[in-house]
């Protein structure tokens, strides 16, 4: 009988490791052609050059309209503003996280004239433990309701207290309208947060493009 008891106790342990390991992994595995990536934890994008005519334009996540949304978190699903949260390395000191399928974040931009655009965005891993791998798939980024495709790239974990070991990813030119446009991105088809769907923290968006632009802020959201 003791034995039988070691034995289940043995299975149980086993079980328990198994769990934690799924509640904390990712499940992604880096691409070969991981090439989107522009760099890690830092704010260098900040300081890149534009091309000659291009204005830079940054506008932050947590300033998009966060009402509404339900995220994913692993101690609860935070609602609306409660998205948006203070990040070590975040440009603005801010980012959106504990995003699931539920809490697609919208940018709308509006431009002074139809144009090309550099599109880049700063995501997160979004408190995810281990590698996470996006991509068309396990990440959707639309313009205009036209989905993005082509990009990959990986999260990793930060060592930092409210860090989220913050990359630059270079989505490559786009076009925008004149008038009202929309960047969102959503989550695709995942199981990196507890074998639920979810989606990496954001920072901001960048647009380089002669065209003037403007984005519909909520800067209550961080009050």
């Amino acid at each position: 009988m003791t034995n039988i008891k070691k034995f289940l106790f043995g299975i149980l342990a086993i079980s328990l490791i198994g769990s934690l390991a799924a509640l904390t992994a990712c499940g992604g595995t880096p691409s070969n052609d991981d090439n989107n990536n522009d760099n890690n934890n830092d704010n260098t994008d900040m300081e890149d050059p534009v091309d000659e005519g291009e204005t830079k334009y940054t506008f932050e996540a947590e300033y998009t309209k966060l009402e509404g949304l339900n995220g994913f978190g692993p101690s609860g699903s935070p609602q609306g503003t409660s998205l948006a949260m203070e990040a070590t390395g975040a440009s603005n000191g801010w980012c959106v996280a504990n995003l699931g399928p539920e809490s697609p974040i919208t940018f709308t931009i509006t431009s002074s004239a139809e144009a090309t655009a550099t599109l880049r965005i700063r995501f997160g891993n979004n408190s995810l433990g281990g590698t996470c791998a996006w991509n068309p798939e396990t990440l959707v980024i639309s313009v205009n309701d036209t989905a993005l495709t082509g990009y990959s790239f990986t999260t990793q974990p930060d060592t930092v207290p409210n860090g989220q070991n913050f990359t630059t990813v270079n989505l490559g030119e786009i076009t925008l309208d004149e008038g009202e446009n929309t960047i969102v991105i959503s989550a695709g088809t995942n199981t990196y947060l507890n074998n639920l769907t979810t989606m990496p923290s954001i920072d901001y968006i960048r647009l380089d493009t002669t065209a003037t632009l403007t984005m519909e802020t909520y800067e209550d959201n961080i009050l």
